[in-house]
């Protein structure tokens, strides 16, 4: 950067008369003396005359017209542990700009010149438009080193925050492209390491902007920066192998897990750990799993929980395999389709309880032979008892009148009942194979027995001039009993609404819970062709 002109009241002010009182240089407004001002207020007797003057030179008083190099600086709009941030206009061409600078007192630190040079290197090898954009690098007239980037009008997540817990829609569509910005940067070797909802920026748009590259690593390199606890990163938001400040076992999958305790912060309003202290949220994340999203947030989607808890694994190799497969999943779930993530399952969640506790699994499992050999000597003194029934089956439905047509029709309508309740992984539909030889059989509680099945769903089917009569029952085989029983008179077109109409209350007899995606596909009509 250029340094700029120095006019003739610059020098008035960097060499300005001594005070006639303590020889003291700092002066403010016309020239009164600061030191012999501040002395007086704080009591002679109180103040060092020397300790004060270093204070005060330390003092750095801008004028409204305070250039650097080629900008001219409007405000302070952040400052960091590292450097400042202001809101500058670029002289030439008066666009505005953020421009960082590193902090003064860190000018002789080498550690924190070759940090602060990295995140502007880094960000000036990522052209992505989710990334924000370094301008111009240079040191100031002071040898002081500075870069522009781009200004982001929109504040930062942690700012937004507060207006998009209530969208999470909107949530989840800022996250995808923030997780395809961080799959852009390991595709080009470069790790963040510090992603939190500060560091992500929105432009003028709401468009996310990934910014503060300041502990970036090279994936095909090592740094011995990274073994200070001043770089580790954020606490409530980095992976456990991160804190342990092992940085060669650092892969994607700890940003993977930052991404994941962004979207958990942005849906609840807090990360996933809390702690008076940042040694405190790092002894909770390596001792407990991360809690249940809809904990907090019951109101929330179940598949938004299981990709949060995909991100949060404790174990690298238990996440997501990349920032691209998490944006995949978050881009499906807006479509409503099905996500690629499953929830653990109980016995690999009782392994690694185990492993983490291996005294206390010992005794468990020593109380489960002793139990397990209990059972096996009452059952041997008994009858054994029948498993509990569960599951429902969806009988053929009769058609109530004799040409062939209707016959046919009234298939298709027990067809697609039975299908749509069969896309519904809470509930156990027996096959269509499994039933189709009890066609016209009413005895229910035989059926019952013989499926293994607590509920039968059994209808009959009537069409008549452009209408639909149906009558559906759902029977228990325990007690014989009717659950829930139903007539529809419908137009002939309404069939398909019909069909889902008679699945979801099933459904919601039956108790079965039923996530977005699965109500999506229930109301989805098989064709648009009702003579198909």
């Amino acid at each position: 950067m250029n340094p700029p002109p120095v006019s003739s009241s610059a020098r008035r002010r960097k060499e300005p008369a001594p005070c006639a009182e303590c020889g003291s240089t700092s002066r403010v407004a016309r020239g009164l003396c600061l030191n012999c001002l501040l002395n007086e207020g704080l009591g002679g007797d109180t103040c060092n005359p020397e300790t004060l003057e270093d204070m005060l030179g330390k003092i750095d008083v801008r004028d409204a017209d305070w250039r650097l190099g080629n900008y001219q600086i409007l405000e302070e709009i952040g400052r960091g542990g590292m450097g400042v941030i202001y809101r500058a206009r670029q002289r030439h061409s008066r666009r505005i700009v953020a421009l960082k600078r590193i902090l003064s007192y860190h000018a002789d630190s080498q550690e924190t010149l070759v940090r602060f040079r990295r995140e502007a290197e880094a960000a000036a090898r990522l052209d992505h438009p989710n990334i924000l954009p370094i301008y111009e690098v240079g040191d100031n007239d002071d040898g002081l080193p500075s870069f522009s980037m781009k200004f982001a009008a929109g504040g930062s997540l942690h700012e937004a925050a507060p207006a998009l817990h209530r969208e999470p829609r909107r949530i989840v569509a800022l996250m995808a492209k923030v997780a395809r910005a961080v799959q852009y940067a390991h595709a080009r070797g470069i790790l963040h390491r510090d992603l939190k909802p500060a560091n992500i920026l929105l432009d003028g748009r709401g468009e996310p902007l990934v910014s503060d590259f300041g502990l970036a690593k090279w994936l095909d390199a090592t740094s011995e920066l990274t073994q200070t606890l001043a770089i580790f990163g954020t606490p409530g938001y980095i992976a456990l192998e991160q804190a342990s400040g092992s940085a060669g076992k650092i892969t994607p999958a700890a940003d993977v897990y930052s991404l994941g305790a962004i979207l958990f912060y942005l849906f609840t309003g807090r990360p996933p750990f809390l702690g008076e202290h940042a040694l405190a949220v790092i002894q909770q994340a390596a001792e407990k799993p991360a809690p249940k999203l809809r904990s907090l947030a019951p109101t929330l989607d179940r598949d938004l929980e299981t990709i949060c808890a995909k991100c949060l694994e404790r174990e690298p190799t238990a996440r997501y395999r990349s920032a691209g497969d998490l944006a995949e999943d978050l881009e499906r779930w807006l479509a409503g389709h099905s996500i690629i993530a499953r929830p653990v399952s109980a016995p690999v969640r009782a392994l690694r309880w185990s492993r983490r506790n291996p005294a206390f699994a010992g005794m468990t499992a020593l109380l489960l032979v002793m139990g397990a050999a209990v059972g096996v000597m009452i059952w041997k003194g008994e009858m054994a008892t029948p498993p509990v029934s569960s599951g429902i089956a969806v009988l053929p439905f009769e058609s109530l009148s004799p040409d062939n047509e209707n016959a046919f029709f009234a298939e298709g309508v027990y067809e697609g009942v039975s299908t749509k309740l069969a896309k519904l992984s809470d509930l156990k539909v027996i096959s269509h194979n499994s039933v189709a030889r009890y066609r016209g059989a009413h005895n229910t509680q035989e059926i019952g027995r013989a499926l293994n099945v607590a509920y039968v769903l059994e209808g009959s089917v009537r069409r008549n001039a452009g209408r639909i009569f149906l009558n559906v029952q759902l029977v228990d085989t325990r007690t014989g009993t009717h659950v829930w029983t139903e007539s529809y008179d419908r137009n002939s077109n309404d069939v398909f609404a019909m069909q889902t109409e008679v699945a979801q209350k099933v459904a919601d007899r039956l108790g079965a819970e039923t996530s977005s995606t699965e109500k999506a596909a229930i109301q989805e009509p098989p064709t648009a062709d009702l003579v198909a």
